[in-house]
């Protein structure tokens, strides 16, 4: 009776994360049903919902020659703004990927049965399973946790997604926060403001939110009584209904984005080493909230840097990307000091950050490294000697907005003679419905740059002055 009573015991406690059991990682051919030769497997990595950069993941997999799986999660759910960013299954084809599961809903058991059928049918060992989109993150753990292969610590998957439960990770693990509070109604914003002493603005959201969707930021009760209406009892952006909103403290300052990667090894005790990839600057205007964004020497702020990593580490990053975004204030000298987190991404971030750090950073593949990170592989191009990888080139990406609702009678933008353009990307047509933009999938199309500062800056001033997007009542 004893020690049944002592096993219950030691149960809860691991449950509630007071002893959070080390993962033991192995290959996926513990899965075969029937004996075969180890030497005559195909290794293969698992790339759930590829939307983000899945083109440069799908070329990285090949030239590491892997065969490539992508598991489509269902797309019904979500925005319409967000569909033109899902590939086809027959894009994935074309693009290199060997075998498409799509599946009817995140079931991480049906996946994970699918997954290990597939590796069996066709001799596979499976070394990885990567995220690709938000939505991703919290099934890639738990299917990869299935199978046997490196995960971020699951006892914290919640935290990943969750800005209320990030947000208490973090402040757990001494950092500093936003206040915060869960609200289902007015009546609880504004006993929430009263009990944390905050006044507007503030920020309401939609708790596993995405891509700055279901953002407001509320300057008075008329705001906030929208804001709350259109979060909750609506489907989020993630497909699932949304029965409370997160209400923050409203943080000012500059907005960073830092983009790391981290590296675990076989030996469970060694701690994970966390890379810093790349080092985003927003700035922002009042209209379309996101106006450019421009890489960073990271060695230039040491304080968000030491503050990222161990937000990744507070909601248990152990493997992949992840990109923290943080606001911090500008004091003497130029400097930013006092950073407090907006929210961690347990994935490579959006933007095709990643794509321009490796035009702006020599011998950086982060698309290699990713894979490699998530199978618990050697990287080829992880320094051991910094923590932070430097840019020999400037990069700048400029949001093209949507100043007025209405129909788009027509679009100017000239990029064909810029020195330093990179790639661009117009969303809207000619003919389309558009309402203002408010976040980052609803601006009307985007430029990137990279090259020469002086250059960026001149090319910069271009496309602002000949980007002109009429738009008529509709």
């Amino acid at each position: 009776m004893l020690t049944s009573l002592i096993l219950l015991l030691l149960l809860a406690v691991q449950c509630k994360g007071w002893l959070s059991p080390v993962p033991t990682y192995r290959s996926s051919t513990w899965l075969r049903e029937s004996p075969s030769s180890a030497s005559s497997m195909e290794s293969a990595v698992v790339l759930i919902d590829p939307i983000t950069d899945w083109k440069q993941v799908i070329d990285a997999a090949a030239s590491l020659g892997l065969v490539v799986i992508a598991v489509q999660l269902p797309a019904e759910a979500l925005p319409a703004k967000f569909q033109p960013f899902l590939p086809t299954t027959f894009a994935l084809q074309e693009a290199g990927v060997d075998h498409v599961l799509s599946v009817e809903q995140r079931d991480v058991f049906s996946i994970t049965q699918q997954l290990q059928i597939l590796a069996i049918d066709f001799n596979l060992n499976l070394m990885g399973v990567i995220p690709l989109s938000e939505i991703a993150v919290e099934v890639s753990d738990c299917v990869a946790s299935c199978l046997g292969l490196p995960h971020n610590i699951l006892d914290r998957v919640t935290a990943r997604r969750d800005k209320g439960m990030m947000k208490s990770a973090v402040e757990s693990a001494g950092l500093r926060i936003a206040k915060y509070a869960r609200v289902a109604s007015m009546q609880d914003v504004n006993d929430a403001m009263s009990r944390l002493s905050l006044c507007y603005p503030i920020v309401l959201k939609t708790p596993a939110g995405m891509s700055t969707t279901d953002v407001f930021i509320c300057s008075s009760n008329q705001e906030a009584i929208s804001a709350i209406t259109s979060i909750i009892g609506n489907t989020g952006p993630d497909g699932r209904r949304v029965e409370k909103a997160l209400l923050e403290e409203y943080i000012g300052g500059v907005e960073f984005a830092i983009n790391l990667m981290a590296f675990s090894s076989r030996d469970n005790n060694t701690p994970p080493r966390i890379l810093v990839t790349d080092v985003w600057k927003y700035k922002k205007t009042k209209q379309a909230r996101y106006g450019q964004a421009e890489i960073c020497n990271p060695a230039d702020y040491p304080a968000l840097l030491t503050y990222a990593t161990n937000v990744a580490e507070a909601v248990g990053v152990q493997v992949g990307a992840a990109h923290v975004e943080l606001k911090a204030e500008e004091v003497q000298g130029g400097s930013f000091a006092n950073p407090v987190m907006i929210e961690v991404g347990a994935r490579l971030s959006g933007g095709r950050k990643s794509i321009m750090t490796q035009s702006a950073v020599q011998n950086w593949n982060p698309f290699e490294a990713l894979i490699q990170s998530h199978s618990m592989q050697t990287c080829q191009t992880n320094p051991q000697n910094t923590n932070f990888l430097t840019p020999t080139k400037f990069v700048r990406h400029i949001f093209l907005p949507i100043l007025k609702r209405g129909r788009v009678a027509n679009i100017d933008l000239e990029v064909s003679s810029l020195a330093t353009l990179h790639s661009s990307a117009m969303i809207v047509k000619v003919g389309d419905i558009v309402d203002v933009t408010t976040d980052i999938v609803s601006c009307a199309g985007f430029v990137w740059l990279v090259g020469d500062r002086d250059q960026v800056d001149k090319d910069t001033d271009a496309v602002m002055s000949s980007f002109v997007l009429s738009v008529i009542d509709a």
